[in-house]
């Protein structure tokens, strides 16, 4: 079951106080993967050194935006806590584990605790955006984002990135009104790169392609590649997806686009984050150019 399909509670307080070493274990889509940042950027701002253990890409992309220290979770370290039969190494000196697989089996409850004798282990609710997240970045001012400051000839250089991917069909905006408001910002001349996982390589329609294919359409391959991208980005424009959660994560103005999710509960949240459209009422690209001009004035 994906995480938006599990109940998503209130993200506890964390005290990091005379705490040295915490280990932070998820495993989870991109999104999921960035909505953790707020947390780990607050341990380890707190001064505490901090392992996150992730699927081996998510981990090395949260090691260089956060800060953390990356664990690959199918590493031979690591993957006994998912598998039976492994053989666990003690991390004794572990103080605290937030475990956001917590209640995945008992087994692997019992093993995580065998792995860290010594840490108080907190169970984390299923990583969420929205109301939640923001309480929470509210609750821990070390865990906010800075405001991305681009000036000169950076701030003039810098595309518009367009991301016209989600993780479902349903969360896509149409690709007829991205084409549309790819021409209207060009016209305005605008530097836009409208782009697309290899997800969407297999999955989009002939037509959905021909759009995409009429922007000029960049497909990216690797999270590394994503993060150039959005790191040079001016502003970022995207559906709700991961990448959204991570231009958001990473300080670019960005402007979501909600249709088919409750924006209560998924919103990005970042410094320069602003949303159009609401669950059952996708915006239209009248209001999309709006806000992008509002939001970049």
């Amino acid at each position: 079951m994906s995480a938006r399909g599990r109940q998503v509670g209130a993200i506890p307080r964390i005290d990091a106080e005379g705490v040295r070493e915490a280990w932070v274990l998820h495993r989870g889509a991109l999104g999921d993967s960035v909505l953790t940042w707020p947390v780990l950027r607050h341990l380890v701002r707190s001064g505490v050194e901090t392992t996150f253990v992730a699927d081996p890409a998510k981990a090395e992309l949260a090691s260089a935006c956060v800060g953390v220290r990356a664990l690959s979770a199918e590493s031979p370290e690591m993957i006994a806590l998912w598998r039976e039969g492994g053989s666990l190494r003690g991390r004794p000196g572990a103080g605290l584990v937030l475990d956001y697989e917590h209640g995945a089996s008992q087994a692997r409850d019992a093993r995580v605790k065998r792995m860290f004798p010594r840490a108080r282990v907190v169970p984390m609710p299923q990583a969420c955006g929205g109301e939640t997240l923001r309480a929470f970045v509210e609750a821990h001012p070390l865990a906010r984002v800075e405001t991305r400051e681009r000036e000169g000839e950076e701030a003039s250089g810098g595309a518009i990135v367009l991301h016209v991917g989600a993780g479902s069909d349903a969360k896509r905006w149409a690709m007829a009104n991205w084409c549309e408001l790819h021409e209207r910002l060009c016209d305005d001349g605008a530097g836009v790169v409208a782009i697309a996982g290899e997800v969407e390589r297999e999955r989009f329609s002939r037509t959905d392609a021909g759009f995409f294919q009429r922007m000029g359409g960049r497909w990216v391959e690797t999270l590394g590649e994503l993060r150039e991208i959005v790191d040079g980005a001016r502003a970022f424009v995207g559906n709700d997806s991961g990448p959204t959660h991570l231009a958001a994560q990473m300080g670019v103005a960005t402007l979501a686009l909600f249709g088919a999710t409750d924006v209560r509960a998924w919103a990005p949240v970042g410094p320069s984050v602003r949303v159009v459209g609401r669950l059952g009422a996708w915006g239209s690209v009248e209001e999309v150019a709006r806000e992008l001009s509002a939001m970049m004035s």
